[in-house]
């Protein structure tokens, strides 16, 4: 099993920076792996220079001895996602479902749409397969509460430090109710897309 952080490379900025340090640091001190941080650093440093132009995908990997490797790919203009909601099937490792690990099987779906939502026993919205769910409701934005049950993801944590996102549990029947009505509209949040447009099949 590899811990990893994927991030959004622009012109030679790595946007969030210091949440992703942040998260990796703290999955690995939770897992036992030797995380030096300013061996990321330099990783990190070496990938911006060599990529000074245009906007890149960059996946960085580090395997329980603590070393890393990395990934490096163009990230291609997606702007909104097709999804449909599918019940959660809690893993028997509980770190993989709060953690960016290797290992994040329950998140694996056909693709008859783009994306999945998941939600747990109680009918709480959690979170789609490549990042955090964000609802727009009477002109502001909610985000689920975390509590151990879905990955933080870095783009979420940004946009709640700096107050533009509330933390407010949705449940299934009254997220439906409310789409169909059009109360509500439905945003994917990750740290590569930052915000894309989400269109539900229910």
């Amino acid at each position: 099993m590899q811990l990893f952080e994927t991030m959004r490379l622009e012109n030679g900025d790595f946007s969030r920076l210091n949440y992703h340090i942040a998260r990796m640091r703290k999955a690995c001190k939770r897992l036992n792996i030797d995380f030096s941080q300013s061996e990321f650093e330099n990783l990190i440093e070496t990938i911006a220079k060599h990529n000074a132009r245009g906007i890149f995908r960059v996946k960085v990997l580090i395997n329980e001895n603590g070393d890393f490797e990395h990934v490096i790919a163009d990230l291609p203009i997606k702007s909104s996602f097709t999804a449909r909601l599918v019940k959660l099937n809690v893993p028997d490792n509980h770190e993989e479902m709060i953690y960016k690990t290797t290992q994040r099987n329950h998140l694996a779906h056909n693709h008859a749409t783009d994306i999945i939502l998941l939600y747990n026993d109680e009918g709480k919205l959690l979170e789609f397969d490549i990042g955090n769910l964000m609802i727009k409701e009477q002109q502001q934005y909610f985000t689920p509460t975390y509590n151990e049950d879905f990955l933080k993801g870095c783009m979420r944590a940004a946009l709640i430090d700096e107050g533009k996102l509330i933390e407010k549990d949705y449940y299934i029947e009254e997220f439906k109710s409310k789409l169909q009505d059009g109360e509500i509209e439905v945003f994917l949040i990750n740290s590569l897309r930052e915000v894309a447009d989400v269109t539900f099949y229910l």
